[in-house]
């Protein structure tokens, strides 16, 4: 049988005497002073032990021995008491400690039930029982030290009924913080028999799970947030269906976020979804069927956000290197050139000998830098294209009247450089060099938002259009709807 354990604050009801003509003063003297009484009956506990009553601790006791199966000189108790000094306490608070009512539980158990005295532990809280950082501090440090001496498969129960309103509640926090979900939380209403069972663990663990998945989809860690669902999924919502659903669209957004669509739109077959909720999931996968390259440049744009935001700046290089070179394509593209195998077509290329000719004497770095004069031309014919390559088309087309409108972009694309080329310091490239955000606004001298606001400002110019929201913020509120009941 694994070890049974109640943990237990004890307050001015624990002990109660049936007959109260046994004191030898007035009975409204000791029910003014929890300290007086319990000392009193601790000191001539043989006068009072057959008056004595536990309201509180003992019908929990005899609960728990049928819901454990076992009896009561089995199980571990911890009480919980205050015990103020004197010196510095107010004395009508002094008065009303209960750690001599613990004492009165300790020889009673043992005398009464057979518990060895060691079995009833008796820990004081030495601070204010009522202030709630104290108790806050109390119950962390104290459960923790129970659990550090407790076997892994010990069945632990909490009785929260007695103890100042502070002390019940960071014993029923700091019990499920400890002990986790499988904890038992039991409550005593005055009068009655026999102990209620709480549902407070269950709901406590629901809503850490609730704001730990909050917090991942909030960093877009969405595999880290899918795992949480597939653990405790059942503490974020009892419909399957729902939480199913709830694990698809995790999926879904996190191989998007990996440019890996098709397994993404693998995520959503099969959801059981009606109505608006099916109309959105169709749209999802339709937009990754087949994406044009506005749709590649919007997505690469939100995911550098993220990348951004997550703080792993080597892959945002990464994305805005992918980024520089997608939009040059993607201009040059418009500007009519022909593309074999990523080589610039030569029969294309010799008709176009102004083109030609510009290539042969191009004089500007990647970044978009002018060379001298009496700088070497870089060649750029019979070599696959790239980022230089595309960069010195869209340069020469740029300076005819039909793509003018195109050098202010052009110019702010040739400045991402400045940042895509850290990128060959980090793994991604050719190094092993860490990269921050310190180096990435040195580099560029603009902050990061900045930064971002440019990438979108260069999209708009070449599609005509503004960058759509970002889609993974539109599905973590769909899931934190899901989450809560709106959907």
């Amino acid at each position: 049988m694994s070890k049974v354990v109640l943990l237990a604050n004890v307050g001015n009801s624990d002990v109660k005497l049936e007959d109260e003509t046994r004191l030898p003063k007035q009975p409204d003297e000791y029910r003014r002073s929890a300290r007086k009484l319990g000392e009193e009956i601790r000191d001539k506990f043989e006068t009072y032990v057959d008056s004595i009553q536990l309201p509180l601790l003992e019908p929990t006791l005899e609960w728990i021995t049928k819901d454990a199966t076992c009896n009561i000189k089995d199980i571990v108790v911890f009480i919980f008491a205050s015990d103020q000094d004197k010196k510095v306490t107010r004395e009508e608070e002094w008065r009303n400690d209960t750690a001599p009512y613990a004492e009165v539980i300790q020889l009673y158990l043992n005398q009464k039930q057979q518990m060895p005295k060691k079995q009833v532990k008796i820990i004081p809280i030495s601070g204010n029982p009522a202030n709630y950082p104290n108790a806050l501090e109390f119950h962390q440090k104290t459960l923790t030290d129970i659990k550090n001496r407790l076997p892994a498969d010990a069945r632990v129960y909490m009785e929260v009924s007695g103890g100042t309103p502070a002390m019940t509640a960071m014993l029923m926090l700091m019990g499920v913080e400890t002990f986790g979900q499988d904890v038992i939380t039991l409550y005593m209403d005055r009068g009655s028999k026999s102990p209620k069972r709480l549902g407070v663990s269950e709901a406590l663990f629901a809503r850490k799970t609730k704001q730990t998945l909050r917090d991942q989809m909030n960093l877009y860690a969405y595999g880290a947030a899918r795992k949480t669902v597939i653990q405790d999924g059942r503490l974020l919502t009892a419909d399957e269906n729902r939480r199913n659903l709830i694990s698809k669209l995790l999926g879904y957004a996190d191989r998007r976020l990996a440019f890996d669509y098709k397994r993404a739109r693998d995520e959503l077959e099969g959801s059981k979804v009606v109505g608006e909720l099916q109309a959105q999931l169709d749209y999802w996968q339709r937009e990754l069927a087949e994406p044009k390259a506005s749709h590649h440049l919007a997505e690469l744009i939100h995911s550098a956000q993220i990348k951004l935001f997550q703080g792993e700046y080597a892959d945002f290089t990464q994305r805005l290197f992918r980024f520089q070179e997608a939009i040059l394509r993607c201009m040059a593209e418009q500007m009519g050139i022909i593309i074999i195998d990523n080589y610039l077509s030569d029969t294309w290329r010799s008709e176009k000998p102004e083109l030609d000719n510009y290539l042969k004497s191009y004089r500007r770095r990647e970044n978009g830098i002018i060379l001298s004069e009496g700088s070497k031309a870089i060649e750029t014919k019979g070599r696959s294209l790239n980022r230089y390559s595309l960069g010195a088309i869209v340069d020469y087309f740029i300076q005819q009247s039909d793509w003018s409108h195109w050098s202010e972009p052009t110019e702010k694309i040739f400045r991402l450089s400045l940042v895509a080329d850290l990128r060959n310091k980090g793994i991604a490239g050719h190094g092993f060099e860490g990269i921050s955000q310190e180096d990435i606004e040195n580099v560029y001298t603009h902050n990061c938002d900045q930064l971002i606001n440019h990438l979108k400002e260069i999209y708009e110019a070449v599609f005509e259009k503004a960058i759509r929201d970002n889609p993974y913020d539109t599905i973590n509120a769909l899931i934190l709807d899901l989450i809560e009941g709106r959907r």
